[in-house]
Parts: C-alpha cells; sequence; structure tokens
C-alpha cells in the first residue's frame, strides 16, 4: 500500500475491491502468455504502438542479469490479473531499467501498455498493475546486488528501496479535445501522482515498432508522446535534475534499441539530449502537473496537442495527419477554442458521478441516494 500514491490510496478506500490475482508471466510457453499478448496487442498494435510478439518472446528469454553493451540492465515484465475463477482480466507489460554508468541511484520503470477488460473497469485493478512493478524493481535490485552486478546505497534498507531512487515513467498521447481516451489516461495518470515533463526540452518520440520490411517501405514514422513520470518519494518537486532527465531517456531508448534499428532510433534520442544540455547550466527542467479533475483542467494547456506539435514536432507526419484534421481552422477561427473546450469538458465531468459501491454486490437493487456518493471530477 505504501508504494500507493495518496491519491490512489483514497481512491482504493472509496472504491469496490473484488477478488482477483496479479501473476507474472516469466516465459513465452506459460499457458497465460499468448492471452495476454493478444489484449495488449488487439489496443496497441494496429497503430504501431506494441512490440512484435517475436521481439517480447526475445526479452523474456534473455538473462535479464547480463547487461547490454551500454551497461544497462533489463528485466522485461508481463503481468496478468485474473479473477477468483481463472478468467483474464488485465494485462500490463513494461521493463525495469538501470545502468550505473548514466545514474548510479537511479531505476526507472517502464509502464508500457496496459489493457483492462470491460468487466474489470471501475475497479481498484488498474491501480495495482500500475503499481505491481515497483515491487519486481525492488526484488530485482536486490538480485543483482546479491549477484556482485551492482552496490546498493542502502542494502540494508529494503523498506526505502535500498536507497535507489525509483522513477515510474509513461508515454502518453497529448491532450486534443475531440480525443476522450486521452482525457481518460492523462486524469488517470494525474491522480496516481504523475507529471508531465515539459516538451519544450524532452520532445519525446516512441519509435515506429511496426515490421522492419513495412518501415522500409513507408519510411521511419515515430509518435509524438508525452513522457509522464511518478518520482516514489518526490512526486511534489516541481523540477527534475537535468542529469536525471537525461539518464531515463538514455535508459527508454537503450531499452528500444534491443528491438528497432539503430539508425531509427538516432535522430529522436539526439534531439532529446541535444536540448537537456542546452539547459544544463539552468540545473532542471521543469514537471508539469496533471489535471485530476474538473477544479484544475487548466492544467492541459501547455499539453494541448495543437500546441506542443506545431512548437515541438514541426513537419512529423502525426502533425501534418493532426494539422490536416480540421484542428487548425477550429483554432485559428475560435481564439477562445481550448477555453472552451476545457469548459465544454469541466460541465461533462461535473455531470458525471462516481458512486461509493460498498453493498452494491449484495444488493441488486441499490440505487444511488444523496447519503451514499460523492460527487467528484
Amino acid at each position: 500500500m505504501k508504494d500507493l500514491y495518496q491519491q490512489d490510496v483514497v481512491e482504493m478506500v472509496e472504491r469496490e475491491t473484488r477478488n482477483f490475482q496479479v501473476w507474472s508471466i516469466g516465459f513465452p510457453s506459460h499457458p497465460d502468455f499468448a492471452a495476454a499478448y493478444e489484449l495488449l496487442w488487439n489496443e496497441f498494435g494496429p497503430h504501431g504502438g506494441m512490440e512484435r510478439i517475436e521481439a517480447v518472446k526475445s526479452f523474456l528469454l534473455e538473462d535479464p542479469y547480463e547487461p547490454t553493451a551500454a551497461g544497462t540492465f533489463m528485466r522485461y515484465f508481463l503481468l496478468v490479473a485474473k479473477d477468483d475463477q481463472g478468467r483474464l482480466l488485465g494485462a500490463r507489460d513494461g521493463v525495469i531499467l538501470l545502468n550505473p554508468a548514466y545514474d548510479a541511484t537511479l531505476t526507472v520503470v517502464f509502464l508500457s501498455h496496459i489493457v483492462m477488460k470491460p468487466e474489470a473497469r471501475g475497479t481498484v485493478l488498474s491501480y495495482w498493475l500500475r503499481i505491481a512493478p515497483v515491487e519486481l524493481a525492488v526484488q530485482y535490485l536486490q538480485d543483482l546486488h546479491q549477484m556482485g552486478k551492482i552496490q546498493l546505497p542502502a542494502p540494508d534498507q529494503p523498506g526505502r528501496n535500498f536507497g535507489m531512487q525509483i522513477d515510474l515513467a509513461a508515454e502518453m498521447e497529448y491532450f486534443s479535445p475531440e480525443d476522450p481516451v486521452s482525457l481518460q489516461r492523462i486524469l488517470f495518470y494525474g491522480r496516481g501522482g504523475f507529471d508531465a515533463i515539459n516538451p519544450r526540452y524532452f520532445p519525446y518520440r516512441q519509435p515506429d515498432f511496426r515490421d522492419p520490411e513495412l518501415i522500409a517501405k513507408t519510411g521511419n514514422q515515430p509518435v509524438p508522446f508525452m513522457m509522464l513520470l511518478r518520482r516514489l518519494g518526490r512526486e511534489r518537486q516541481a523540477v527534475i535534475p537535468t542529469d536525471e532527465a537525461r539518464a531515463v531517456m538514455r535508459l527508454l531508448y537503450d531499452d528500444f534499441a534491443t528491438h528497432c534499428s539503430v539508425e531509427n532510433l538516432t535522430d529522436a534520442l539526439e534531439d532529446v539530449l541535444d536540448k537537456l544540455d542546452s539547459r544544463a547550466s539552468r540545473g532542471g527542467i521543469e514537471l508539469l502537473p496533471l489535471p485530476t479533475g474538473t477544479k484544475d483542467l487548466h492544467r492541459l494547456r501547455p499539453l494541448f496537442r495543437y500546441t506542443a506539435f506545431t512548437k515541438y514536432y514541426k513537419g512529423e507526419p502525426d502533425t501534418v495527419a493532426y494539422l490536416e484534421s480540421g484542428i487548425a481552422e477550429k483554432v485559428k477561427g475560435n481564439p477562445r477554442f481550448l477555453d472552451d473546450e476545457l469548459a465544454r469538458i469541466a460541465e461533462e465531468l461535473e455531470a458525471r458521478y462516481r458512486f461509493v459501491y460498498t453493498t452494491r454486490e449484495k444488493d441488486p437493487e441499490w440505487t444511488p441516494k444523496t447519503t451514499n456518493y460523492r460527487r467528484r471530477g
């Protein structure tokens, strides 16, 4: 529970719980591997946002205790959640990354993908899938230390993550009013203690995960995303040190280099590193807080897709396609476009009610009353 962000704890108390278990898949022949991969692929694969199955299988087969040529240790994880009858409810994958040469006290837990089945949405399961990898990371750090692969700052303090700083990282679409899913995800991570690294100095791109033959035909097409971080125990800090941001970027791209062509990664990597270098003398990069509800939707302004794309991703395929969708005309035709859209969204969110489902399953005729719900954004 201590790994949960404070807002998550509130959500956990207010919302229902159900019987489920979270399992870690350790090899491709695991009976749940195919179903878990299919669940993730169907959500992210068609848009080029999911690694090919050959790559995922290789991640599970590789020795996580042997570093890459760059000295980066990687431990891929694939988690599945199932109910008490063994039915699949959701899946989450990602990778634990550290390289003492980049930062001796930093571990990045990259939360790559998560999918919840409809019957599991509205439960607290998604919260557990978001923080369960922290337990895997702490165990991985201990294993590496005991094997003599790394030196932990405080090897006798597992409750304090052995003195290591842990960053939970997630990539996310920039906000756009016509994309309600992007807003849902942003609110989800905002309530979980995540911030966005200022894209002015961290114009992150998700690499093109499509089949290499298709990339050769159509050209490399990385996707502009914002990079979200929850820096465990440091969530209230408004600035991330430049060296830490640089290490995060290098670790992520070391992971991508295991299944993407290096020449397709170089430009995007160097763009971010160069911009971070330009800021190094000032010591840090601004972390932009994410909204958590109706009262702080103004936090979406610097993360507006139109603004980010036209400022930091000029001329890229996704930018061109987005501008040609009609958004440019809407913004130019109405100087208050974003203000009006945020007001509309706030009104819609205020009209929704989140109930405390403490007895719903026991009483199928239960109906909300003014004494047992809270109005929330």
